[in-house]
C-alpha cells in the first residue's frame, strides 16, 4: 500500500503530497469488490490552551470519475461529532472502521466540519476571544499527489493529525488585531501495521459476543458505526466497583447492552485487540505527579496527582490507588513498572471515582516524558562533545525562572513536520535579544543539567496577498513583502505547497517561520510556504 504524507492548509484546497510504491495484502473480511477504511484522529502538542473543541460531521472518499462521495463517517448527530483536540495529544482516537467500501482509486478525503471553538489560554499569545476561525464553508479537501487505492480483501489507514501548533497564528495576523484559525492536517496513508500508532481508550456499547467468545462488537457513539473487539488471555477487565475481574468469569461479565471502555491497538483487518476493559463510567484525567509512588504490603499502592483542566474534582490534588492489575505504561506504549512513577512525570490516569475520599482507582496510569515549554534567551557555545546549553524562561514559573537543558550532539532543533532549524540561527536570534518559543522533551526534571531527548521551536504565521518580490543578491535573500506590509526572507531551502510551483505576484501566502533580528532588512524567515485562498 502507498504511504502519503500530506499537510493542508485552508479550506477547499487541494495541494499536492509527497507519494510512494506498492505495497502488501492483508486478509480482509470483505468482499472481492470491496475494502476497509480505518479512521484515526490525532493531534501534536497545543499547551497554551484548555481545549480545541472540533465538530466533525461527515469524512468521505471522492474519486476523479465525478462518482457520488463515499461516505466513511457521517455524525447521526447534525452538530458532529464533538471531539477536544488537546485530548489527543500524540495519541490516536479511533473515528471508524469501516467496510464494503468500494475498491477502486480515489483521489480526495473530504471533512465536514460544523464548528471550532477553543477554550482557556487566557494568558496565551491568542485569547480564545481574540482568535478568528477561518471555516466559511466547513469544508477541507485533502488530496494526496496520485490519489491512493482501496484495494479489495485489504484495509487501510487513514491517519488525520490536526496540527493545532500550525492552525493557530500565534502573532495577531497582518493588522486585522485577530489571530487566524486555519485547519492544519497532516495525512497518512498506510497499511495500519505501519501506522505508528498510539492508542487511546474508544468508549462504546458491547452489541454481540462473537461466537466462541473470542470479542465482541462495540457500537461507537455518533453514528461512527461498529468496532469488533478482541480478546486473548493477557486482557484485564475492571467491573463496575473497579476490582479487576477474574480470568474465569469475564464471560459472565461482559454482556451486550453495557457501556465498556476498552484499550487497544488496531490490528491489520481493523480488529481493536483489547489490552484492558473497564465495565461502566470511567474517569480520564491528566495530571503532574505531585507525590512519587509509595507501595502498601498487601493492597498495592498509591500517589499523588496534581490535576490539569479540564477534570470534575472539587480539588485539583488527588490520590491515585494502584492495584497489582494496573496497567502502568511509559511514552506510546511500552510496560514499565510503578517506580518509574516519580515527582514531575506527567501522567494521564483512567480510572474509577471513589467519591468519599474524592480518589481514583486506576485502572491504567500512562506515564509521559517531561516537557519543558518557555522561551530560548540563550545558547552556549558548542562543546568539546558536540553539545550546547539552551538557556530556557520556563513560562510556568512564578517568578519567571530560568533553566539550563543540555542538548547533547544528535539531537537538533526542528519544526514540526517541517525540518530542522540550524542552531546557529537559534544563537544568532538570542544574541540580538530575540527570544524564541521552544518546547523541550527531557528526560528528567531530577537531573541537573537536565538532558534533552527533543526540541521543537515555535513558529510565527503570516498570510496575505504577495505585493511585491525582491530579488536575491550575494548578501541577501529573496524577499516578499505582503499587502499588510510584512516583508519575508525565502531562502533557497524553503518549502512551497504545492510542490514545483511558481510564486506569482497576487498569490494569497501562508507562510510558516521565525521572527528576525532588528539590524536584518525583513520581518521574518520563511520555513514554509503555502499558496492557498484568503
Amino acid at each position: 500500500m502507498s504511504k502519503y504524507l500530506l499537510c493542508i492548509i485552508g479550506i477547499l484546497l487541494l495541494l499536492a503530497g509527497c507519494g510512494g510504491g506498492d505495497g502488501s495484502s492483508i486478509t480482509s473480511k470483505n468482499t472481492n469488490d470491496s475494502g476497509s477504511v480505518a479512521v484515526m484522529l490525532t493531534d501534536g502538542p497545543a499547551d497554551a490552551y484548555d481545549s480545541i473543541w472540533i465538530w466533525i460531521t461527515e469524512i468521505s472518499l471522492l474519486s476523479d470519475d465525478d462518482a457520488d462521495p463515499v461516505v466513511v463517517f457521517e455524525s447521526d448527530d447534525p452538530g458532529g461529532w464533538k471531539v477536544d483536540l488537546l485530548e489527543l495529544r500524540d495519541q490516536d482516537a479511533v473515528v471508524t472502521v469501516k467496510d464494503d467500501i468500494p475498491a477502486g482509486h480515489y483521489s480526495k478525503i473530504r471533512l465536514r466540519v460544523a464548528d471550532i471553538q477553543i477554550e482557556g489560554g487566557a494568558d496565551a499569545p491568542c485569547s480564545p476571544e481574540n482568535i478568528e476561525i477561518k471555516l466559511p464553508s466547513g469544508k477541507i479537501d485533502l488530496k494526496p499527489k496520485g490519489g491512493f487505492d482501496v484495494v479489495p480483501g485489504e484495509t487501510i489507514a487513514i491517519r488525520l493529525d490536526i496540527d493545532c501548533d500550525k492552525s493557530i497564528n500565534l502573532h495577531p495576523a497582518g493588522k486585522s488585531g485577530k489571530c487566524i484559525f486555519r485547519p492544519v492536517v497532516f495525512v497518512e496513508i498506510d497499511t495500519l501495521d505501519a501506522i505508528d500508532e498510539c492508542p487511546r481508550v474508544t468508549k462504546g456499547i458491547i452489541e454481540t459476543i462473537l461466537e466462541g467468545n473470542t470479542g465482541f462488537t462495540l457500537r461507537l457513539g455518533n453514528g461512527r458505526g461498529l468496532l469488533t473487539v478482541l480478546l486473548d488471555d493477557d486482557v484485564v477487565i475492571f467491573g463496575e466497583n473497579g476490582v479487576p475481574v477474574a480470568p474465569e468469569e469475564m464471560w459472565e461479565a461482559l454482556e451486550p447492552g453495557q457501556l465498556v471502555h476498552v484499550r487497544g491497538q488496531l490490528d491489520n483487518d481493523g480488529n481493536l485487540q483489547a489490552s484492558v476493559i473497564a465495565i461502566g463510567n470511567v474517569v480520564l484525567v491528566k495530571g503532574i505527579v505531585e507525590a512519587p509512588y509509595v507501595e502498601i504490603p498487601d493492597e498495592g499502592g498509591t500517589f499523588t496527582l496534581d490535576l490539569l483542566p479540564p477534570h470534575e474534582f472539587t480539588e485539583n490534588i488527588v490520590d491515585v490507588d494502584v492495584s497489582e492489575d494496573t496497567l502502568v505504561m511509559s511514552g506510546c506504549d511500552q510496560p514499565t513498572d510503578t517506580g518509574d512513577i516519580q515527582t514531575g512525570m506527567m501522567a494521564r490516569v483512567v480510572g474509577k471515582v471513589s467519591l468519599g475520599d474524592q480518589s481514583i482507582k486506576a485502572i491504567a496510569v500512562l506515564l509521559k516524558d517531561v516537557n519543558i515549554t518557555g522561551m530560548l534567551e540563550d545558547v552556549s557555545d558548542q562543546d568539546s562533545e558536540g553539545g550546547y546549553v539552551l538557556f530556557v524562561q520556563v513560562d510556568d514559573t512564578e517568578p519567571v525562572e530560568t533553566v539550563e537543558i543540555y542538548m547533547p550532539t544528535g539531537v537538533e532543533p526542528r519544526i514540526k513536520n517541517i525540518g530542522p532549524v540550524p542552531i546557529e540561527e537559534l544563537q544568532r536570534l538570542t544574541d540580538c535579544g530575540q527570544m524564541v518559543g521552544v518546547s523541550i522533551t527531557v528526560e528528567s526534571k531530577d537531573t541537573l543539567p537536565m538532558i534533552a531527548i527533543d526540541v521543537r521551536v515555535d513558529t510565527v504565521t503570516v498570510e496575505g496577498e504577495l505585493q511585491s518580490a525582491a530579488p536575491a543578491n550575494d548578501t541577501k535573500p529573496v524577499v516578499f513583502t505582503l499587502v499588510g506590509g510584512e516583508t519575508i526572507a525565502i531562502p533557497s531551502t524553503v518549502k512551497i505547497d504545492p510542490p514545483n510551483t511558481n510564486i506569482m505576484l497576487g498569490d494569497y501566502l501562508v507562510i510558516i517561520g521565525l521572527i528576525t533580528c532588528e539590524e536584518d532588512d525583513y520581518d521574518y524567515k520563511a520555513y514554509k510556504i503555502t499558496i492557498t485562498e484568503p
